[in-house]
């Protein structure tokens, strides 16, 4: 097989042996992203150690070869899509490394026994032969490919748990979740992974030892200020939150959670966006920090879930219920024995005067498909009206989401009529998905410019970020070169000439490409 025309090429294949992969049918599937326009590629590597990471990267500086990085594969701002770069793929890296309780006491996964029901029998043994200690304040070490889902596997039978709730947790990875600081739909009670992740471990882009790299634990913002915000990384964090512009996650050091002994939700009619938060304010006065999650939904994203499910779907109210906008509010209680039930019904009935018609109980299971099943419902209704989608992803400080929102929607409403506003997202930290899709003769790709100049503009007037949690990648590279204030440029702009002077990783992020030759 002739090599890729790669500078390191040969000395790739040489560490790499058939974990250097070159045939086309199986890079295919590194070339095609969640969303957003196809790449290419003539070689995937697929490391298995922290330290042929290492190599790869001192061989692709010494050669410079740049490196498109490639996690669970679920990032929405092509991130991870080859422009003719190889792709680093982390997926090898995915075993469990040991558990740590707060008195120090440790267990080491063996090699034998590194994943799947082998790995979490092998943890419940330890544990059981301790007695069951308390769990309280454990960490779990973990290598950065290791899935979400997978994790919360291990971590379960000790009531312990690793809470990143995403529709896509079953292949986004714990390691690209940190260094994007990804924002789940319970960050209103535990932040985003960021927040979870206690130390990160890994390599600069110049292949030198990074870390350990240091978060700290969530707290709720000052309602003036952001609660997430990748427009914005913290140097302070190293690694974490970073996106993979300065260097790579191989390790982290997770913060485990108590899974609460009850969880009771229900979804909320509301008129509008500002109504929404004072219900926000009135939960958190009432629950305090056991609001696990507080997430919206559109009118319109509530009939396209409908549309997909049929017949079989049902709102959970007595009768017909119609409404601009609904809440899935969800508390959790750490006391088995209280009546979580009675108390979010009286929260309900009691201090928002909602009529029994008004509340929607249902299994948090049926409640939850509904919130997930919106990306699913968004990309049926995109298909079928043949006009493509415009997805944004904002956020602003949550004392003024309310009238941002309601803002939003009013101006796509008079700019574009025509086309289908799909909203929902995260209103707990400020955070809003916005799907704007076409029609075959009007589609968005027309007024794309436009369209996506006003999203900007309309979240800018409301001290709002264009990107809330899903990173700026190559999609947003222009906005942030545009939008970002010189000094904030020229510190990221420093730290990548520090950490990764030869633009080795992910070129096209940021507008490292760009910025590093201004």
């Amino acid at each position: 097989m002739s090599l890729p025309n790669y500078p390191a090429a040969p000395q790739l294949q040489q560490l790499l042996g058939e974990r250097y992969v070159a045939a086309p049918e199986r890079v295919e599937r590194y070339e095609v992203l969640e969303r957003g326009p196809r790449g290419h590629t003539g070689a995937v590597l697929l490391p298995q150690t922290e330290a042929e990471v290492q190599q790869i990267l001192r061989l692709c500086n010494a050669q410079r070869t740049p490196l498109v990085i490639s996690g669970g594969r679920t990032g929405l701002v092509e991130a991870q899509r080859p422009l003719g770069e190889p792709v680093l793929s982390l997926e090898r890296l995915n075993r469990p490394l040991s558990l740590t309780l707060a008195d120090g006491r440790e267990f080491v996964w063996p090699a034998e026994a590194a994943s799947g029901d082998a790995a979490r029998d092998a943890l419940l043994a330890w544990w059981t032969a301790l007695g069951q200690p308390d769990a309280e304040g454990a960490t779990v070490t973990v290598q950065t490919g290791l899935a979400v889902d997978a994790l919360n596997d291990l971590l379960r039978p000790l009531n312990r748990m690793f809470p990143m709730e995403m529709g896509s947790s079953s292949a986004a990875t714990v390691g690209a979740c940190a260094a994007n600081a990804s924002a789940g739909s319970n960050a209103v009670c535990y932040g985003t992974s960021a927040h979870m992740t206690d130390t990160a471990w890994g390599f600069w882009g110049n292949g030198e030892p990074a870390g350990p790299c240091r978060s700290t634990p969530w707290t709720a913002p000052d309602p003036q200020r952001f609660a997430i915000n990748s427009a914005q990384i913290d140097p302070a964090w190293g690694l974490i939150g970073s996106q993979g512009a300065f260097g790579i996650i191989t390790r982290l050091r997770l913060r485990t959670y108590a899974i609460p002994a009850q969880r009771e939700a229900a979804l909320i009619p509301v008129a509008d966006m500002v109504g929404a938060m004072r219900i926000l304010d009135a939960a958190r006065g009432r629950f305090g920090a056991d609001v696990e999650e507080f997430e919206f939904i559109s009118r319109s994203a509530m009939a396209l879930v409908r549309a997909l499910h049929g017949e079989a779907f049902r709102l959970p109210f007595a009768g017909d219920v119609d409404s601009p906008l609904f809440l899935l509010l969800q508390i959790k209680s750490a006391d088995a024995d209280a009546d979580l039930a009675a108390a979010l019904y009286e929260f309900l009935a009691g201090d928002l005067a909602l009529p029994d018609e008004q509340i929607g109980y249902a299994p948090l299971a049926a409640l939850k498909k509904i919130r997930h099943s919106i990306t699913e419902a968004s990309n049926a209704r995109m298909r079928a009206l043949g006009g493509g989608r415009l997805s944004f992803d904002t956020a602003t400080p949550l004392a003024g989401f309310g009238e941002y929102l309601d803002a939003m929607r009013a101006e796509l409403q008079r700019a574009a009529p025509d086309t289908e506003l799909v909203a929902f997202g995260h209103a707990g930290v400020g955070g809003a998905h916005l799907h704007v899709l076409g029609s075959a003769d009007r589609p968005v790709s027309a007024v794309g410019k436009t369209l996506t100049r006003l999203v900007i503009d309309v979240t800018l007037a409301h001290g709002g970020s264009f990107s809330a949690e899903h990173g700026i990648g190559s999609k947003w590279a222009d906005e942030y070169l545009a939008h970002t204030p010189s000094e904030q440029l020229q510190t990221i702009k420093a730290l990548k000439q520090a950490h990764d002077p030869h633009n080795i990783l992910n070129p096209r992020s940021f507008g490292f490409d760009r910025l590093l030759a201004a």
